[in-house]
């Protein structure tokens, strides 16, 4: 599997299960004029996973790198549903150099 195919297939998963949010960049005015729209997969992390500063409520986000111009780890945080996150840690995966994934950390 290439870079491509690998960001397109992910594309495709956020469009049919995932969940609109937006990003916020971290001087973006608060009336959303600035925020950014994008599809992502959304979950709560599991019992396990709670520790290192992850706590109940946090989430973790997967977005698509498709028209991504903003890195996300420059973000404030996202809006998903009707509830603000600050963005914790902004990870990118990799396959042969190239990101084809960000996965956040989202608490709030």
């Amino acid at each position: 599997m290439t870079p491509a195919q690998a960001i397109a297939a992910l594309d495709r998963q956020l469009l049919r299960h995932g969940e609109d949010v937006k990003l916020r960049a971290q001087d973006a005015s608060d009336d959303g004029s600035g925020d950014l729209a994008r599809r992502a997969f959304v979950r709560e992390y599991r019992p396990e996973e709670l520790s290192g500063g992850i706590e109940q409520g946090d989430r973790e986000v997967i977005l698509s790198p498709t028209n991504l111009t903003t890195d996300p780890q420059r973000l404030g945080g996202l809006w998903i549903g009707d509830r603000y996150h600050t963005i914790e840690v902004a990870t990118p995966v990799r396959m042969a150099g190239a990101v084809v994934r960000w996965n956040l950390w989202a608490k709030g």
